[in-house]
């Protein structure tokens, strides 16, 4: 018995708006579906509530996107673009040339700008969650979670004075993917107090990236 091909979907953009009126109604169709993946989730969102919610019709709704995973897959990318800019930005307030270890002793620091960042935009949460569930999504996650670790791991190697050896890329990844569990964990569950879980989530993962630097400096 044969397996039959797995259909591929499409999830790139149609057209980027130019004109004012055209990017308002490109803006106004993201927004809903944000709201609608909290207010339904991604099972039972679709292109039909997404135009309804927007005020516009279906037609118009798909000479942007194709379909609504193409829809989340841009508020996806829109979501890994900002922590994406969280990271840079704690590297940016706390890098000091010649004392790295600054920035390993405050990961906390990543994981509450991620945090903060996701928090703001509407649907964060329901974004992040839907690129991990939803198979078609997934590639947007993975992708931007491997970018990240290795800049990472980068760093690390420029930071400490050592190569981009198999270690430092392993934990790098490890420290991306727990990182962003952290910050899913502490949205997610309302009983955590979300400082004290980034906090002790944070130390961890200072703990074992200390420990790899001081091996390859060993």
């Amino acid at each position: 018995m044969t397996t039959a091909p797995r259909r591929q979907v499409e999830l790139l953009e149609k057209n980027r708006p130019r004109q004012e009126r055209a990017k308002r109604t490109y803006e106004s169709i993201l927004a809903a579906a944000a709201e609608l993946l909290v207010e339904v989730g991604v099972e039972r969102i679709s292109t039909n509530l997404i135009a309804e919610r927007a005020g516009i019709t279906v037609p118009a709704l798909y000479r942007y996107f194709p379909n609504k995973y193409a829809v989340i897959n841009t508020l996806g990318a829109v979501l890994m673009d900002r922590q994406n800019d969280a990271f840079q930005k704690w590297v940016d307030q706390n890098y000091v040339e010649g004392e790295p270890e600054r920035l390993l002793a405050n990961f906390y620091e990543v994981l509450w700008l991620t945090y903060d960042v996701t928090l703001k935009q509407v649907g964060g949460l329901e974004i992040a969650q839907a690129l991990r569930a939803v198979e078609p999504l997934r590639e947007l996650r993975l992708t931007s979670h491997q970018l990240l670790a290795r800049q990472l791991a980068n760093f690390i190697a420029e930071w400490f004075n050592r190569p981009v050896d198999e270690a430092v890329i392993l934990q790098s990844r490890i420290t991306v993917e727990l990182g962003y569990c952290l910050v899913e964990m502490a949205l997610e569950d309302k009983a955590l107090p979300a400082e004290q879980a980034l906090r002790r989530g944070a130390a961890m993962l200072e703990t074992s990236l200390i420990a790899v630097v001081e091996q390859g400096a060993s």
